[in-house]
Formats: structure tokens, sequence, C-alpha cells
């Protein structure tokens, strides 16, 4: 079977979100690396008892470590969805070959089981399915992750609030009586990410390069912090990009840089250069990235 678009989430926006008792149930967001696995179809595998299929969230065939093939090769056949990690670690510990060993597979829905479409069955219909699916499972490389029904913002917060206390990622509210959306990003999951804050200075302004969609010479912005890391953010929105060029220079000057390791070509005449950008972010990573940086408000 051809990959499968996974479902994703939308970001909860609690002005505009009401928890309705007995709807709901809450799954931990784990900061991995997105993997969808087909059991009992294609190439078979020297490590698995039937063959396995793993793609990435973008579609990409991922090569498995030989502990996970042989765990996920005890399943039934069928597609699932997960989430691939080395627990304690962030997601680029993921792709490091010395941590091959500890990878654990996460499973947290199923598309189909023996060749039965299972995205029209709703949340707790599919997590039935999964309980049953590794019930018999004896491995600590691939687990059903742990869903607990919610009925009141509190309980929300009290899993939120654990799993940040040990550096967790978030959670992701999930509509009990939802279908599996093949690549939507459905208001039935909700996600919730904790959120950094920081103020850097803007020092250029990189052009789109989109084909189908252009959103001009100030798409995305070019930000420093005062240790010098550089990074770089989209522009909140096209009404933004608009106003940016309404101020901007007839005659654009620029510069070659490197962000991340990176070239990137940039516009350093624009009044905006100087200014001071709030971001928010997820984490800082070990080579001063900020990772998701999301543009916040001008200071």
């Amino acid at each position: 079977m051809p990959f499968i678009d996974p479902m994703l989430a939308q970001p909860l926006k609690p002005e505009k979100f009401t928890l309705e008792p007995g709807k709901w149930a809450v799954e931990e967001k784990y900061d991995g690396h997105r993997i969808i696995t087909e059991i009992g179809d294609g190439a078979s595998n020297l490590f698995a008892t039937k063959p396995i299929t793993a793609w990435s969230r973008y579609g990409l065939e991922r090569t498995l470590p030989s502990h996970l093939l042989e765990a996920l090769g005890s399943l039934s056949d069928g597609i699932f969805d997960g989430e691939l990690l080395v627990p304690g670690k962030r997601s680029y510990g993921v792709t490091e070959l010395t941590n091959s060993s500890d990878l654990v597979y996460f499973i947290f829905d199923v598309v189909s089981i023996h060749d039965v479409d299972t995205t029209p069955l709703n949340y707790d219909d599919r997590r039935e399915v999964l309980r049953k699916c590794v019930e018999n499972l004896n491995s600590s490389a691939v687990k059903l992750a742990p869903s607990f029904n919610v009925d009141t913002i509190n309980q929300i917060n009290q899993i939120r609030d654990g799993i940040w206390a040990r550096d967790g990622e978030g959670l992701i509210l999930k509509r009990r009586a939802a279908p599996y959306q093949i690549g939507k990003r459905s208001k039935d999951f909700l996600k919730i990410k904790a959120k950094r804050s920081a103020v850097l200075t803007v020092i250029g302004f990189v052009p789109s390069h989109g084909l189908i969609m252009n959103r001009g010479n100030y798409a995305t912005i070019v930000i420093q912090n005062p240790e010098g890391d550089i990074t770089t953010v989209k522009t909140r929105n096209d009404t933004e990009c608009r106003k940016l060029e309404v101020e901007g220079p007839e005659t654009l000057e620029w510069r070659e840089i490197r962000v991340l390791g990176k070239p990137i070509r940039m516009i350093v005449n624009h009044p905006a250069v100087g200014r001071k950008l709030a971001i928010e972010y997820q984490e800082r990573t070990p080579d001063g990235n900020y990772r998701h940086p999301r543009f916040d408000h001008w200071e």
C-alpha cells in the first residue's frame, strides 16, 4: 500500500475552547519523529517475522533498527501511526547513531488492521483495536501510548504540568468521537506545547521562494540575539509582508551570511533592520538554535 499522510493536530486556542465532559481524551505529545508503519505487505526484512515498511511524516522511507523490526513483526498486520523517540532525549537524538539501540516506537493510532479500514471508527474504538494488538506484545521497544479520558480543565492542566515538569514537549487533546482523517489538520486533535519567549534584533529579510504563492521580499525575518546566535522566523502574515513592502526602500541592498550552516542572501537596508522582535519558541538546541520559533510582536 502507498504511503498514507498522517492526521495532524491544530494548536489549542484556549479562548475558543470549551471542554465538554466525557468527550475528550489526552495523550502526551512526544518529542520524536512521526512514523507510519505498515506490517505485512511489501518486501520482507531479515530482522522481522513479516514484511515491514516505515515512513516519515513526509513520506520518506525510514530504516528501523533490528530490535524495533523484531518487535513490530509480532504485531497484527496493519498500518500504524506513532512516534519514534529516545526516552529522555529531544527529537534530534533520534538520528544520532549512538542512540539507535535505545529507540522506542510509541503507537497512538491505527489506520487499518488485517486489510480492514479503521479510519471511520471513532477514537475510542481505534484505541480498543490497538489495545488488543499489543496486549500480548512482549517488548519494551514498541509501546501503546497512554491515553487518559478528561472531564475538566484541571485534569488537563495536571497532566500537562506533569509532562512539563519532566521536560516533556506537551500533550494532544483528542475528541473521542473523531474518526482518523488522513492528511487533515483537524480541530478534533488539539496540541498544547510549552512556549518560551525571547527578544531578538532584526538584521535582515529573506524573500519568498514559493512557486505557487510568493509572499514577497519580506517573507522571512533574520534575527540575532545578544550572544550572536542568528535564526529566522516567518513574517507574521501577508498583511505584515505588504506593510513592510510599503515601508521598504526603492533600491535593495543585499548581504550574504550563513545561518545554522546554510548560506542565505538577505536584504539589509529596510528601516525595520535594528528593530526588536519578540518571538515564541519551544526550546534552545545545543547549537544555539531556537526550535519552532514564531513571530509574536514588535517591541
